[in-house]
């Protein structure tokens, strides 16, 4: 729709300058009273086609290359009225063909380039047909030999144009991952893993729903680094990121959140999912191997539980979570532990095997 107004500032912007042109003399009523239909059933049909979701069904849901061409005609109509202003008309094309730097690579631009010529060649031959007498041919193919290479020249620029836009768009993309990304296990950081979560807290809080958060710590991660060294580590914390990963649902979303610790938000989901889900995922930890340096070991992992109370604001509800967590590691860790607002205190319990295994 951006697209869209720009090119009907374009075509209003025609419309004003044909208006002039009539009122100076230069362009006759039948070329202005054209124009401007033409100019209003293109705005109409491409309104419409936007609005109704009909450009979805192309490649170029902007519909780059048809606007264009449609300008083209539009222009090229005004253009046969034009008489002794024609040549100041041929600046337009360059408007025209400048809307491509949005979408089009070169094979597009030459495409409308070509299709430029041609239409200006009809035109062309329309005037030596039937106006003979009112034109300076040799003039007109002089513009005419001059415009092709202009709009060659504009379509390499053009295209280069649109590459470098399109790489800029693509290193925009990456700076904002890496801006909302943990570096070492690729989840969310807690800055956006947080800002997720206050409008996750929004969404609920006008529709009714609920949800349920998880905060999981490694277990002994520290004796990891210490008997495997840091590198171990990582690879731990990485690993058991993709494991959680894997075992949440697409609308679900987790963070690091510091540390050994991840943060999840389990979307449209009660404690007793929540607990479905986060067993799961204590269990996928447990049987995991991983192997450094010829050695083979396992951890396991520690979870506390909450869900959203009404009216409740994001430090209480990871206060509650929290301290859900502190109850796990102090009862044996390997295993979860759950406060709601209608459950007290309750427990669910691991396997209790050991944290570190060689």
């Amino acid at each position: 729709m951006q697209r869209f107004m720009m090119a009907f500032a374009s075509y209003t912007l025609c419309c004003i300058l044909a208006y002039l042109s009539y009122l100076a003399g230069i362009m006759e009523w039948r070329g202005l009273i054209g124009l401007l239909l033409i100019c209003s059933f293109n705005n109409i049909v491409f309104y419409v086609a936007f609005r109704t979701g009909l450009n979805l069904r192309a490649s170029d849901p902007s519909l780059t290359t048809i606007q264009m061409c449609a300008a083209v005609v539009a222009l090229t109509y005004g253009m046969y009225f034009a008489n002794e202003s024609r040549p100041v008309l041929l600046l337009v094309y360059v408007i025209i063909l400048m809307f491509g730097i949005f979408r089009l690579v070169l094979s597009g631009f030459l495409f409308v380039s070509l299709f430029m010529i041609a239409s200006y060649g009809l035109n062309l031959f329309l005037l030596y047909r039937f106006r003979f007498q009112d034109v300076n041919f040799k003039m007109e193919f002089l513009h005419m030999l001059l415009f092709a290479l202009m709009l060659v020249a504009l379509s390499v620029i053009g295209s280069y144009i649109s590459i470098l836009r399109k790489k800029l768009h693509k290193a925009m993309c990456v700076n904002l991952e890496l801006s909302i990304r943990d570096e070492l296990t690729g989840a969310y950081n807690r800055r956006h893993i947080m800002e997720l979560l206050e409008n996750e807290r929004e969404r609920v809080s006008r529709g009714g729903a609920t949800f349920s958060i998880v905060m999981l710590d490694i277990d002994h991660f520290k004796d990891v680094n210490d008997t495997l060294g840091h590198f171990a580590g990582d690879v731990v914390l990485r690993e058991t990121s993709a494991v959680i990963c894997k075992n949440l649902r697409g609308a679900d979303f987790y963070g690091r959140f510091g540390g050994e610790e991840f943060l999840i938000v389990m979307t449209q989901t009660n404690i007793e999912g929540a607990i479905v889900c986060a067993e799961r995922i204590r269990k996928a930890v447990e049987q995991k191997r991983f192997h450094i340096a010829g050695k083979s070991f396992g951890v396991t992992i520690s979870l506390g539980l909450t869900d959203y109370r009404e009216n409740e604001n994001i430090p209480k509800i990871i206060a509650r979570a929290d301290k859900a967590l502190y109850r796990a590691k102090a009862a044996g860790r390997n295993r979860m532990e759950y406060d709601s607002g209608t459950y007290q205190n309750s427990g669910f319990f691991g396997s209790g095997a050991s944290d570190l295994r060689l």
